[in-house]
């Protein structure tokens, strides 16, 4: 299970409109990272970084109002536990998980945020490993069908370019 892969599958379950974006309180998890990765991308910074996307990937995401990505890397297994990841899954305890997998020592969840009309509105990935722990939120929506293209492509992007770094 590789965080790409996982963010990508993840995507592809979000179909339409907007959500409600929870926010997380992940210091717990942070603290004990060895390597942290934590990206939110939202208004002018998201609009901004669409801008210098490839094409493939701004007609995918076009309807996105919201992306947060957190990845943290752990020294060895059981830094940290289960108990840790029901500070993300509490907040969506209401929403529906339509993905729930469980290897030996692997886990992925995907919730979906229900829309007012009663279509998906968002999602929210959790992917668990002994040493890594990937969170991704969406809130927005996305076209399954450009969605396809960019999963299909090889795609690479720079965000420390978006960024002007």
């Amino acid at each position: 299970m590789k965080f790409l892969v996982t963010a990508t599958a993840g995507l592809a379950m979000l179909v339409s409109a907007s959500a409600q974006t929870i926010v997380f309180n992940l210091d717990a998890l942070a603290t004990k990272a060895k390597e942290k990765a934590e990206i939110t991308l939202e208004g002018p910074l998201l609009a901004q970084a669409l801008q210098m996307a490839p094409d493939k990937i701004k007609g995918a995401v076009a309807n996105v109002t919201r992306l947060m990505v957190r990845h943290y890397e752990f020294d060895k297994p059981a830094q940290y536990s289960d108990a840790d990841l029901e500070a993300v899954r509490k907040p969506v305890s209401s929403w529906p998980r339509v993905v729930n997998v469980k290897e030996e020592h692997e886990r992925v969840e995907i919730y979906v945020s229900p829309g007012p009309d009663g279509k998906p509105a968002g999602f929210l990935l959790i992917a668990a490993e002994p040493k890594e722990v990937t969170i991704v939120q969406v809130t927005g929506s996305i076209d399954l069908a450009s969605l396809k293209e960019v999963v299909n492509s090889t795609i690479h992007y720079d965000l420390k370019t978006s960024a002007g770094q």
